[in-house]
């Protein structure tokens, strides 16, 4: 290449500015719980809004079709996630039926199903313990607790879901409960 025409596309390269990056988008915190930020969340495919943490790790997955969705927020060793049916899993239409099927995953038989009213609807709740092994060995690490609150809603329900290892779940509990107050579907 001959020393002017390099000349003029370093000339001309050095002129070309990069278009400034975005930054992450900043959402409010709301509130603190439990020494976590609650933000505000609205998931436009799955319809529904809720008071989520902030601080955590958020992943949503669709399966076949946007509406599919599962939305999860990660800490250390907790998860909370809102998931719809029957989109997620088509056999499951009633938040009742679907509760009872939980028999399999406890060695203690079926939780204990109550309800409860929470912004004009009734909310089903249970929670058990179930052992977490590693992938690929038999070795107990710990034992993980599930807390569930089934919001019904016309023709199927969301789950809301909160665990974490049995003797840590006592921290982010409140964080979970925050979620589930705040928890709206968008009908």
């Amino acid at each position: 290449m001959k020393p002017a025409l390099a000349l003029a596309v370093l000339v001309a390269l050095a002129a070309c500015k990069r278009a400034p990056e975005e930054g992450p988008i900043v959402v409010p915190t709301q509130e603190v719980v439990a020494g976590v930020g609650m933000i505000d969340f609205t998931s436009d495919e799955a319809k529904f809004t809720a008071r989520v943490p902030g601080e955590w790790g958020v992943r949503e997955s669709r399966y076949l079709d946007p509406a599919k969705g599962l939305s999860m927020w990660d800490g250390k060793r907790t998860h909370i996630s809102i998931t719809k049916f029957p989109e997620m899993e088509p056999r499951y239409k009633d938040a009742r039926a679907y509760a009872e099927t939980f028999w399999m995953l406890s060695d203690k038989g079926q939780p204990d199903i109550t309800e409860e009213k929470i912004g004009g609807r009734t909310v089903l709740r249970f929670h058990y313990e179930r052992p977490y092994y590693k992938p690929h060995s038999k070795k107990l690490e710990y034992m993980n607790r599930f807390d569930y609150a089934l919001f019904p809603i016309e023709g199927g329900f969301f789950q809301i879901e909160h665990r974490a290892p049995a003797s840590e779940y006592k921290a982010t509990l409140p964080v979970f409960e925050a979620v589930v107050r705040s928890f709206k579907p968008k009908m």
